[in-house]
């Protein structure tokens, strides 16, 4: 069975960082992209700092359901252009489900002319900020990886994060993208994965998001596991977006 996992995640870091690989080469060719407001991801953070003066906040509701038992949550994230080189997010992944608050430090290692693509060096503090269940490890946690973004023609955003969690000892995964189905109405994927000593987590959160106002958004997403290691059964979530760019 390890050895299944094993091949399972050489698999997955394989196709990672060839997917990190492409966005290299499309932010070489990416500088004459006319890019108009997007929105953000249900829960990935971004992969690029904020512009200075910027803000997005995005605050979730959700209903999760885990052996049949149902529990409502709230989450959501902030962030803040602070400065030019790089910025602070705050997310928290359900306050009472996922009782860690994220402090996400992000620093910009090149960006394209437009500042609309890039990679960048991202560290995360993990604060605990609830009760602890039986067989959590939610203490405070140390985290670390890379970060890069890529766009196409105005259509697609690709964010892509690797870090490494230094207290779980384990990877962590996750892409959020975002695809203009037509003027003001969005599609997100957001994919998270661990791999580690234990069998991979891998989830999936899709959602629906519409603009309601310049700045504004509403959306509706679902939340599922694609592996067997799960710590929940599926989520609902709804989202209001508001942000400036």
């Amino acid at each position: 069975m390890n050895s299944v996992h094993n091949r399972l995640r050489n698999i997955l870091f394989d196709l990672i960082f060839f997917m990190i690989s492409f966005c290299v080469s499309a932010l070489a060719q990416g500088d004459d992209i006319v890019h108009r407001s997007f929105p953000h991801p249900l829960n990935a953070t971004m992969a690029i700092p904020d512009p200075v003066g910027s803000y997005n906040i995005r605050l979730n509701g959700f209903r999760q359901v885990h052996n049949s038992e149902a529990s409502y949550d709230v989450s959501g994230h902030l962030s803040y252009g602070m400065f030019e080189w790089g910025g602070i997010h705050v997310r928290s992944l359900g306050v009472r489900t996922t009782p860690l608050t994220e402090v996400i430090g992000m620093v910009g290692l090149w960006r394209n002319a437009r500042k609309t693509q890039g990679i960048s060096l991202l560290s995360i503090v993990g604060f605990p900020t609830g009760k602890k269940e039986e067989g959590e490890h939610y203490g405070r946690s140390y985290l670390a990886g890379l970060t890069a973004r890529f766009v196409h023609e105005d259509i697609i955003i690709n964010d892509i994060i690797l870090h490494y969690d230094f207290t779980a000892k384990h990877y962590i995964a996750e892409t959020g993208s975002v695809l203009r189905i037509r003027e003001g109405l969005f599609s997100t994927l957001d994919v998270r994965g661990t791999f580690g000593s234990d069998p991979p987590n891998i989830s999936i959160l899709t959602s629906i998001k519409s603009q309601i106002a310049s700045g504004l958004f509403i959306a509706l997403g679902y939340h599922g596991p694609a592996t067997s290691g799960r710590t929940f059964t599926h989520q609902i979530l709804v989202q209001i977006e508001l942000g400036s760019h």
